[in-house]
């Protein structure tokens, strides 16, 4: 009896013990000695991101107006895109396109199709003024840096787990960039292009979620304008098979014609 009422409780202690047993750590980030490697693994993702296509929450947030929505996108690199922002009852609010010479911009609401050259004015129709539209295809995907070349400057951060890589045109910051160490995902932005001033920042996370090394979160920040765009995915496919016709816009007969400004 007394054997019996000393190997229970020892027999207990010994299975809670074995069942709160700690897991095994994490695996280590793989480590990465020069910049030129980890530029080759981000250039080996970019390269097999030709198109996407996507549907997502979308948020836009200024002083002048804010609104949220959902977003049917279509996008072939470098320089086509198509937008169309839709209402909780799925109703049209704004569709959006260029190809990189023409923007166009449908609005339901006042029964006009805008067309106009695709400058920085007519781009922001969608796009913030101080973001090319290169960009925005590359930001959209996760294909980043958006800087030709080596960095100037490259580093290990070991508190946050990233790498640092920055660029410089004429001797003034170009880019910064933050490069997760756990999976070599391009997850924080900051584009200078020579001012003293990001121009734009962004965001990417919850990469591979969706997509293959695609980003399902990205928030695009500017300061000159002050806007903010997030951009939520719930589908996103890698290089569909897109038509011309999935990268314009058709409007409905007999909608009015009106010419963007320059």
């Amino acid at each position: 009896m007394k054997l019996r009422r000393f190997c229970w409780p020892a027999l207990l202690a010994l299975l809670w013990l074995t069942g709160c047993r700690a897991l095994p750590p994490a695996p280590p980030a793989a480590v990465i000695t020069s910049s030129e490697e980890l530029l080759s693994r981000l250039q080996a993702r970019q390269q097999r991101v030709k198109a996407f296509q996507a549907k997502g929450r979308i948020t836009f947030l200024s002083p002048q107006q804010n609104y949220s929505g959902t977003a049917l996108l279509a996008g072939q690199l470098p320089a086509s895109l198509k937008v169309d922002i839709l209402d909780f009852l799925g109703r049209t609010i704004l569709s959006f396109a260029t190809d990189g010479s023409e923007v166009q911009v449908l609005s339901p609401r006042e029964n006009k199709l805008f067309k106009g050259p695709a400058t920085p004015r007519n781009l922001a129709a969608f796009i913030p003024p101080t973001v090319g539209l290169p960009q925005t295809l590359r930001l959209l995907v996760g294909s980043l840096p958006l800087s030709p070349g080596n960095p100037d400057r490259f580093e290990y951060q070991a508190a946050s787990g990233r790498y640092l890589l920055e660029w410089q045109k004429d001797g003034k910051l170009a880019e910064r960039l933050w490069v997760e160490a756990q999976g070599f995902n391009p997850v924080q932005e900051e584009w200078f292009g020579g001012a003293p001033e990001p121009r734009f920042t962004a965001e990417l996370s919850n990469f591979g979620a969706l997509a293959p090394d695609l980003p399902e979160k990205i928030t695009l920040k500017t300061t000159t304008p002050k806007m903010e765009l997030r951009l939520v995915y719930g589908e996103l496919k890698l290089n569909p098979p897109l038509t011309p016709a999935d990268l314009t816009l058709t409007p409905p007969p007999g909608i009015a014609v009106a010419p963007l400004g320059k």
